[in-house]
């Protein structure tokens, strides 16, 4: 009987895990599961650069008409209108790592495989960086200070700048608080917070269209497990506990596990350890905050260049080094992000929500 293997160093095994830990990665992070070529996915791909040379792709938006028109015996020549459009760029950068260990003797005394524990290694600091560099993205702001982010210590990836929430697509925690600076300790997630934000998507202008989850239409809200428990310890008629017993009495379709939580007036909510925290909101600099997110279709943008593998988004070079001494295996991704606002207008398909949020005792 015949079977198909391939060597360790096989071209062909490289590429094959090339797309294997690509997909894996994806697949283990937040951002694995909005991103897609679907004009209705979180983050939508732009595959243009895939096919042509360039670092930078243009997207266009078509403005909805707004003219009157004319009725009746009315003259339309002269009466037509003209379609507006607003662009923005993104930029496409690159971005390596490599993972590097000693062979012979110093493998001789371990129980496993470091050639395969390297490639894992690498394949979960992948998870770290596609999940850390979408949430800054999506947040506005560098998930390490003194740095312009977190894996992007010389600059941001591709220059494209990180962009705080516009004016008007931010919403703070509490009843009137419209800044940073009035945020209260007891400002935390409630589901009057959710409500306030549920009214804004839908009469967001530029307009704010539900993303596709599993089939069905929603806005996505990301929160962090402190906003979390502050929502579940709401108290009172049409809270926590009443969504539950509700959502029990209905057959439990709405109640997820893990990381999904359920739905809340047509908004997923979701919690993740990757929301940015702060310590310097109130007027005294000292409340710890939060910053959580509420998704549109494409709140977001993705490209990839030609010089990754048309399969996994991704290159590996793997190599020995002294004789086969030590081995080493590296990726690199050439790609772009940013969240979506078009010229002299607000985010396209998202707003921030600026809450209290510390540990619980």
């Amino acid at each position: 009987m015949s079977t198909t293997n391939f060597a360790t160093t096989s071209n062909l095994a490289l590429k094959v895990w090339s797309k294997k830990a690509f997909a894996d990665a994806v697949k283990a992070t937040l951002y694995g599961m909005m991103v897609g070529t679907s004009d209705r996915a979180v983050v939508q791909v732009k595959d243009e650069l895939k096919k042509s040379k360039g670092d930078r792709v243009t997207f266009a938006l078509r403005g909805i008409p707004s003219g009157d028109g004319v009725q009746d015996d009315q003259t339309l020549e002269g009466m037509e209108e003209g379609l507006e459009f607003t662009d923005f760029n993104l930029n496409i950068g690159e971005k390596r790592h490599a993972i590097k260990v000693d062979l012979n003797l110093s493998a001789q005394r371990t129980l496993f495989d470091v050639r395969a524990e390297a490639k894992e290694g690498l394949g979960e600091w992948l998870e770290n960086y596609l999940d850390t560099t979408f949430f800054e993205y999506l947040s506005g702001q560098s998930a390490m200070a003194g740095r312009p982010s977190r894996f992007h210590p010389a600059g941001v990836l591709g220059g494209n700048a990180l962009l705080a929430p516009t004016a008007n697509r931010i919403v703070y925690g509490g009843v009137g608080n419209i800044t940073k600076a009035g945020m209260l300790v007891t400002d935390t997630m409630t589901f009057s917070v959710l409500d306030k934000i549920a009214e804004r998507c839908k009469l967001a202008t530029p307009t704010m269209r539900k993303a596709v989850w599993g089939g069905k239409s929603c806005w996505v809200v990301i929160m962090h497990p402190f906003q979390v428990n502050d929502l579940r310890a709401n108290t009172g008629n049409l809270q926590w506990g009443d969504i539950v017993k509700a959502d029990i009495a209905g057959g439990g379709k709405n109640m997820f596990e893990g990381e999904v939580l359920g739905y809340y007036r047509e908004m997923l909510l979701i919690e993740s350890t990757r929301v940015q925290t702060y310590s310097d909101y109130g007027v005294g600099g000292n409340v710890l905050a939060a910053r959580a997110l509420v998704l549109g279709a494409q709140a977001a943008v993705v490209a990839h260049g030609m010089g990754t593998d048309n399969m996994g988004k991704m290159a590996l070079v793997e190599r020995t080094f002294d004789y086969g001494k030590r081995y080493g295996i590296a990726a690199t991704l050439i790609w772009g992000m940013n969240k979506t606002r078009f010229a002299g207008q607000d985010d396209f398909g998202m707003f921030a929500i600026d809450t209290a949020a510390a540990p619980h005792n």
